[in-house]
């Protein structure tokens, strides 16, 4: 017989407008879940290191500042869900690209945000219950036929052969130092998701055994973006790290 697994929720709800973060704890507040809002980036970020959570709701526009800045605050494997203005400039390929499960734009009923909430955390509880492992520290979701295994790859113009430390641009041959060709590989493997600037110097310290800061980390991302001509691929998300676009490759 299955054994059915008990959660009890704890949901962190980052809205300025206190009358709607008082009507979205009273939705949430039940058996299952127990709800908390702050009004603030500064408050949110205190209680995202004070306490465990299972879901966090963020509001695309804070009183002091963007709901985006608080997503390098938030631990990986914390569900992310944003709640986006009406006149909201972002889209759905966007929110994927920094790790957010799901989206809701105002105006909006509770009930509907409710129930994306419960998809969301069933999904979790699922991946948990049947022992599934935590992913590299990154925001988003990895393409597979770019994750490691492959011996070469091939992107619009681009051939990278990891195996082989060899690398082309339009057929020519590209000279990349250790540090470049280490942090190539983690963009690449994981094309399409943000890597938190964290994650990659740990990781680049761990591979090559120096001391990689964030100042060498910026520095290398432009020098490999110069040597790749790869501006329309390698991008820098402000505050939180850096991406190989998800573009279609040609």
């Amino acid at each position: 017989m299955t054994r059915r697994t008990f959660h009890m929720d704890r949901i962190l709800i980052a809205e300025s407008n206190t009358e709607l973060a008082s009507q979205l704890r009273g939705v949430f507040a039940d058996a299952n879940n127990y709800p908390m809002s702050c009004d603030t980036i500064k408050k949110t970020r205190t209680m995202l290191e004070c306490e465990e959570w299972a879901l966090v709701l963020v509001d695309e526009k804070m009183t002091d500042g963007s709901g985006l800045d608080l997503l390098e605050y938030i631990s990986e494997g914390i569900i992310v869900i944003m709640i986006l203005a009406e006149d909201t400039k972002l889209n759905e390929d966007g929110l994927r690209g920094y790790g957010v499960a799901d989206y809701i734009k105002k105006p909006f009923n509770p009930i509907v945000l409710k129930a994306k909430v419960g998809t969301q955390l069933q999904k979790k509880h699922t991946r948990f219950d049947d022992g599934s492992s935590a992913r590299f520290d990154a925001l988003g979701v990895a393409f597979p036929e770019f994750m490691v295994g492959d011996k070469t790859v091939y992107i619009d113009k681009y051939e990278f052969d990891f195996d082989h430390k060899e690398y082309k641009y339009k057929e020519k041959n590209i000279m990349l130092g250790d540090l470049e060709q280490c942090l190539l590989k983690l963009l690449v493997e994981n094309r399409g998701v943000v890597l938190k600037k964290n994650t990659l110097m740990e990781r680049l310290n761990a591979e090559l055994g120096k001391e990689i800061d964030g100042d060498i980390l910026a520095e290398t991302v432009q020098v490999l973006m110069q040597k790749l001509h790869a501006f329309r691929y390698i991008k820098t998300i402000f505050g939180i790290g850096y991406m190989w676009t998800a573009y279609k490759d040609m």
